[in-house]
């Protein structure tokens, strides 16, 4: 394997890694807010968020981290969380005189900087959305639906 296939292989493992990091953080956090609801108390009391607001809330995070952490959707999922999740900060943490708040402010603007490199850079080699890919183009030409022991190598020859 040359130095280009090896720098490819490895930027395919990196955004693979990437998208799986991001969505553990969202999936941790939406699962601790399912399972102790009142975790999030001192923080929402805060911006009056309404009770009945929680339980959604958390189930969009979930099931936006899912879809980034098995590629389906990435793009739109990724896009959907950072929006969410600038105005959930926004309203939640920016208070220029708390420390702590202002400090999970700038948490969140960087992870939403992450988002937006999925939105931009997309789902990457490992998706599902990929598999789905191969599906349909095996459907409409009839081909077999198995990828290439190695579809990179196939791809450059």
């Amino acid at each position: 394997m040359n130095a280009t296939k090896q720098q490819v292989r490895m930027q395919e493992y990196a955004h693979a890694a990437a998208r799986m990091l991001i969505a553990s953080y969202f999936m941790a956090k939406a699962i601790g807010l399912i399972i102790d609801p009142t975790g999030m108390e001192q923080f929402l009391s805060v911006s009056a968020v309404p009770d009945y607001l929680k339980l959604p809330n958390a189930g969009f995070e979930l099931v936006a981290a899912i879809a980034i952490l098995v590629g389906f959707q990435t793009r739109t999922a990724a896009a959907l969380l950072a929006l969410y999740l600038f105005w959930s900060s926004f309203i939640l943490n920016y208070r220029p005189g708390d420390p702590y708040l202002i400090g999970a402010f700038w948490r969140d603007l960087a992870m939403i900087g992450g988002l937006l490199l999925l939105v931009s850079h997309g789902r990457g080699r490992y998706a599902l959305d990929n598999w789905f890919q191969r599906r349909r183009d095996a459907r409409d030409t009839g081909e077999d639906a198995t990828p290439p022991r190695d579809d990179l190598e196939a791809q450059q020859a």
